[in-house]
C-alpha cells in the first residue's frame, strides 16, 4: 500500500509540473516576437560554439539525441559542443564528445531561480548554433535556444518556433528517429548514423562483465536480458506472467537469462523467483555495461530498450499500436512486436530465438565482447 501511495504521489507531482511548465512556457510563447528567418548555413565555418538541447527527463529520451551529438562533433570536429538536458543525459554522456553538460531545471517552483542562472551562463558563452535535438517542439527546449542568445537557433517549425530563426519545416515523419536525422539532414550534416553509440570506459565494461558472471552465466551459446519495467502510466508494461513464461520457454531452448528490475519495478522481483537471477542496478552506466554483454534484451517499449541500441546489443520489445510508429527505433536493431490483440509470450519466443540465431549465423565464433577488442590492442 505504501509503495502505490508513493506512486500516485509522483504521477501527480508529474502532472502538476508538467501543468506548470506548460503554462509558464505558453506565457512566453504568446508574448514573445516571431524573429526573421535566416538563411539555413550551419555549415559555415563560422560556427564555431554550438548549444544542443534535449530538455527530458527519461532515460529514452536522452539515449535518442546521441546520434545528434555525434553527427554534431564529426561535422565540427574543433567546434565547442554543449548539451543542455537531464540528470540522467548528464550521467549517461559522459565520454560523449562533449565540453560541457549543463543540467536544466525542473520543478516548480525551483525553476523561477534556477532558469535565469543558467541562461546567464549560456548567454554568456556566446554561441554561434544552437538546436533543438529533441524534435519535439518541447516548451523548455524553445525556451532555454530562444534566451540562449546564440546566432543561429534551429528547430522544427511548430508551436513553439517563435523563438527560432532558422526553422526547419515539419515533417511527415513521426519516428523519433527518423525524425531527428531529417533534422540533421536539413542542418546540411553528414555522417550521420540513426543509432547513437554510448560510450564506455573499459573499467566499466569489464565491471560489466564481471557482474553478468557472479549471476552464473554464461553457462550456454547465448544470454538474454529481460527487463520487466514500462511506464505504467501510458499502459506499456507487458504483463508479469507473460515475462514469466518467456522466461521459462528460453530456459528450455538452452538460453541463459537474468532479468532487470528498474525503481519502479521493485514490487516485482518475487514473480520471478527462482526463475532466473535478478539484477537491481540504480546506476544507469553500470546497468548499461551489463547490458552490453547480453546477446539480446527482451523488454517492453521502455529507455533500457533505447539503451541497449545505444551499446550495440539487439532487442526484441513489446508494443502498443500508437507507440509503433513513434518510438520503434530501426529494423535492422532488432525485432518490434505489436499485435491488436495483444503479443503473447509464443510470439516473444519466436522472435527472440530467430533473432539469437541470426547473430550465430553471421559470425560462427562467440560475439566479441568489448574489452575483447580493447585487450587485444594491449
Amino acid at each position: 500500500m505504501a509503495t502505490k501511495g508513493k506512486h500516485k504521489r509522483r504521477a501527480i507531482r508529474y502532472r502538476l509540473d508538467r501543468w506548470v511548465r506548460s503554462m509558464i512556457m505558453g506565457a512566453i510563447g504568446a508574448f514573445a516576437q516571431k524573429p526573421a528567418a535566416v538563411a539555413p548555413d550551419p555549415r559555415s565555418s563560422s560556427i564555431k560554439k554550438i548549444l544542443l538541447v534535449r530538455a527530458n527527463f527519461r532515460m529514452g529520451n536522452a539515449v535518442l539525441a546521441l546520434p545528434a551529438i555525434a553527427a554534431l562533433r564529426k561535422n565540427f570536429p574543433r567546434a565547442t559542443i554543449d548539451f543542455v538536458g537531464s540528470p540522467i543525459s548528464n550521467l549517461l554522456f559522459q565520454g560523449q564528445p562533449l565540453n560541457h553538460h549543463y543540467v536544466a531545471p525542473r520543478r516548480f517552483p525551483h525553476v523561477l531561480w534556477q532558469y535565469p542562472r543558467l541562461m546567464g551562463r549560456l548567454r554568456a558563452n556566446r554561441y554561434d548554433l544552437a538546436v533543438d535535438v529533441g524534435c519535439s517542439q518541447s516548451g523548455g527546449a524553445a525556451f532555454i535556444i530562444g534566451f540562449s542568445g546564440a546566432r543561429l537557433r534551429a528547430g522544427f517549425a511548430g508551436k513553439w518556433d517563435r523563438l527560432f530563426n532558422l526553422r526547419i519545416p515539419k515533417p511527415d515523419e513521426t519516428n523519433k528517429y527518423r525524425k531527428l536525422t531529417s533534422l540533421l539532414t536539413a542542418l546540411r550534416l553528414h555522417q550521420i548514423e540513426p543509432v547513437g553509440r554510448l560510450e564506455l570506459s573499459a573499467a566499466e565494461k569489464i565491471a560489466g562483465r564481471k557482474k553478468l558472471q557472479s549471476l552464473g552465466g554464461r553457462k550456454s551459446a547465448s544470454i538474454a536480458g529481460v527487463f520487466v519495467g514500462g511506464r505504467k502510466l501510458h499502459g506499456k508494461r507487458w504483463p508479469a506472467e507473460n515475462f514469466v513464461e518467456v522466461i521459462g520457454g528460453l530456459r528450455r531452448g538452452g538460453v541463459d537469462v537474468v532479468v532487470f528490475l528498474g525503481p519502479e519495478e521493485e514490487d516485482m522481483a518475487a514473480a520471478f523467483r527462482p526463475s532466473a537471477p535478478i539484477v537491481f542496478e540504480p546506476s544507469v552506466r553500470k546497468f548499461a555495461a551489463i547490458v552490453a554483454h547480453l546477446d539480446l534484451l527482451i523488454c517492453g517499449d521502455s529507455g533500457p530498450m533505447h539503451l541497449a541500441c545505444a551499446v550495440g546489443v539487439p532487442v526484441v520489445a513489446v508494443f502498443q499500436q500508437r507507440n509503433l510508429r513513434h518510438w520503434a527505433p530501426p529494423p535492422d536493431a532488432g525485432r518490434f512486436l505489436c499485435d491488436p490483440n495483444g503479443v503473447s509470450a509464443a510470439m516473444v519466443l519466436e522472435a527472440a530465438f530467430e533473432v539469437l540465431s541470426a547473430n550465430r549465423s553471421s559470425d560462427d565464433s562467440p560475439r566479441a565482447r568489448p574489452e575483447d577488442s580493447a585487450a587485444a590492442q594491449h
